[in-house]
């Protein structure tokens, strides 16, 4: 104690510097904690690094993967090209503004699909609308205005098939159209009565009733639609005749000038009942001929008592048939590819802007 009172500067000195000495340890530490932490986190980041380096792509990757993608961009326009070829004659021009327009134009093409029909020999019923009963009956009403287009499309690609289906007629073979259906298109703005859609599941169940009606409703598991990728216009054609005559229609629609696909084939017995006019010439001098048959058969037993008799027919042998006519169920898709489809990250992005706009607008 005597030291402290002689010499106190001295200690106050040694005290001051130990607790400055303290201080500096426990900096020191907390210096040292805080570099540990700095060093594990770099280490974390540098692995980071190092791993999205291994999976990123490099700039090459980039530009060799922005070449590839501009070959098969390239290629795809190419089979585009060729596969469209005849899309500058299919495709006409569209000449009405007004539906009511359209509608006097669906009633000529009409028309005129009958008119070529039966002048090549095909016989088609005179209630055949090809599909658009609904704008060419007597007091129909006239397709929306929003809807023009589409529909016109839609025409011109039936006229397109038309052409190749009637093309079909040999002289040899007989060929009856029996029902042409498509499909509503959604700018009709029609809405499909749920009723209606089990009436038309259940006959396309049935052979018999797939036939009946204008429009059809292609089946989910056979098209080719997909929507923002594919679009498609789907027809349904019913028509009997020979085998010969669905082999030549398949083999104008493989020509692939333009983009239909054949979806299904079904094939059966033709009901003779639909595919000719029950009062026809053609019926009206076989039943003459058979009468007049039955009369000269019977005049020769009356006369000629002692003629040798008919021969016995046997019942168990199979008849060979000579004129086989099937009816022939076949959907055709006009596939086209939606080009500059909208992304769904655009339009959520535009959602918010719209949202602030319209608020601002209500404001001013």
């Amino acid at each position: 104690m005597k030291y402290f009172k002689k010499y106190p500067i001295f200690f106050v000195a040694m005290f001051a510097l130990l607790a400055l000495f303290a201080a500096g340890v426990a900096y020191d530490v907390v210096l040292f904690k805080k570099d540990k932490d700095a060093l594990a986190k770099l280490n974390r980041t540098m692995r980071q690094y190092d791993e999205t380096l291994a999976t990123d792509p490099t700039q090459p990757s980039i530009d060799a993967s922005q070449k590839n993608i501009k070959e098969l961009e390239k290629h795809l326009l190419d089979l585009e090209k060729d596969l469209t070829r005849e899309s500058e004659h299919i495709f006409k021009p569209l000449t009405a503004e007004e539906g009511f327009q359209l509608r006097e134009v669906l009633r000529g093409m009409v028309n005129t699909w009958r008119a070529e029909a039966k002048k090549r020999d095909i016989y088609v019923p005179d209630d055949m609308d090809f599909g658009y009963k609904k704008y060419v009956a007597p007091n129909a009403d006239s397709p929306k205005d929003a809807a023009l287009p589409v529909i016109w499309k839609q025409v011109c690609v039936l006229d397109y098939i038309n052409q190749k289906l009637f093309n079909c007629k040999s002289q040899e073979s007989p060929m009856s159209i029996i029902n042409v259906q498509r499909e509503i298109l959604p700018e009709e703005g029609i809405k499909e009565n749920p009723r209606n859609t089990r009436r038309v599941r259940a006959n396309s169940r049935n052979s018999s009733g797939a036939i009946r009606g204008d429009n059809f409703k292609i089946d989910e598991n056979i098209t080719a639609r997909k929507p923002g990728s594919l679009d498609t216009l789907a027809y349904r054609f019913v028509f009997a005749g020979h085998t010969d005559v669905l082999r030549r229609f398949l083999n104008q629609l493989k020509d692939f000038d333009a983009m239909l696909v054949v979806r299904s084939i079904d094939v059966k017995p033709a009901d003779l009942s639909l595919i000719a006019p029950p009062n026809s010439e053609e019926a009206l001098e076989e039943e003459i001929s058979d009468a007049a048959d039955a009369f000269a058969s019977t005049d020769s037993e009356e006369g000629d008592e002692n003629a040798p008799a008919a021969p016995v027919i046997d019942e168990n042998k199979v008849p060979v048939v000579t004129d086989n006519i099937s009816e022939f169920t076949v959907v055709i898709e006009y596939v086209e590819v939606v080009k500059d489809a909208p992304k769904k990250g655009a339009d959520k992005k535009a959602g918010p802007e719209g949202k602030a706009d319209s608020a601002n607008s209500k404001k001013q």
